[in-house]
């Protein structure tokens, strides 16, 4: 694992995370139409970001993949 790698797709989150956040205020604000698709698309872009953080470190995606630290 790399520190630059890493960083690089920590930022990615982060900016794709802020995107999303300053969308949804605009929506509450009565944001133009079209908006709603906007949001959507960067929120799928900020979970496929999150998912290759997880690749990258090696991190399951759910719970249900059998490393959990409990049983139910």
């Amino acid at each position: 694992m790399t520190d630059d790698e890493f960083k690089r797709l920590l930022d990615h989150v982060d900016a794709l995370y802020r995107e999303v956040v300053a969308l949804r205020e605009g929506a509450k604000r009565g944001g133009h139409p079209g908006k709603e698709e906007e949001l959507v698309i960067a929120e799928l872009r900020l979970d496929n970001a999150w998912r290759e953080m997880y690749e990258f470190m090696d991190l399951p995606l759910s719970r249900e993949s059998g490393t959990g630290a409990g049983t139910e």
